[in-house]
């Protein structure tokens, strides 16, 4: 036989939050996760673009290589940004059908589309930028050739990106009110 205390179970935990408020503090969290990440990605390119070419640094010095370090950075942000801020909505779950339905209606609006589509687009981006990144680390000789990889990995991106981010901006303009 187990010893249990009173008072130890998964009772002692439950808060008696309304679903209506603990979605909206979870659409808060979101929204912070969203506006911090888009403001360190923004401090970056700020950052950059106060470079002059005597302080442009020893590695990239400038170029396809400096912006493609910088989009690798501002990607990893985002993309972290909403793994975080997935994983806040989904532990709602644990809470009740009612909080998590609640709380991913947020991502069912129109106008949320766009903000997927740059999800997408920062994902696919980093993932390829990942794959060019390790060719380099591999065969250090490749790195020769980074205006031409850079190219083909902007190439790749456009590929893959343009026919989702079509379909996925179509049902938000049709959905829209002015759609």
């Amino acid at each position: 036989m187990q010893n249990q205390s009173p008072g130890l179970g998964p009772q002692m935990f439950a808060v008696n939050i309304s679903p209506m408020l603990a979605a909206k503090l979870i659409e808060g969290f979101v929204g912070v996760l969203t506006i911090g990440s888009g403001l360190i990605a923004l401090w970056i390119l700020v950052d950059l673009f106060r470079l002059r070419r005597n302080e442009l640094g020893a590695v990239y010095k400038g170029g396809i290589g400096q912006w493609s370090w910088a989009a690798h950075r501002i990607t990893g942000i985002l993309v972290l940004a909403f793994l975080y801020g997935h994983i806040v909505d989904t532990f709602g779950l644990g809470f009740g059908p009612e909080l998590y339905d609640e709380t991913i209606g947020l991502y069912q609006q129109w106008w949320f589309k766009p903000f997927e589509v740059a999800l997408i687009a920062a994902t696919l981006y980093h993932a390829l930028n990942g794959v060019r990144i390790i060719l380099f680390d591999f065969w250090p000789t490749l790195a020769l050739k980074q205006r031409e990889f850079a190219v083909a990995q902007l190439t790749l991106f456009v590929i893959g990106f343009l026919p989702p981010a079509f379909f996925m901006l179509r049902s938000a303009y049709q959905a829209s009110p002015i759609g």
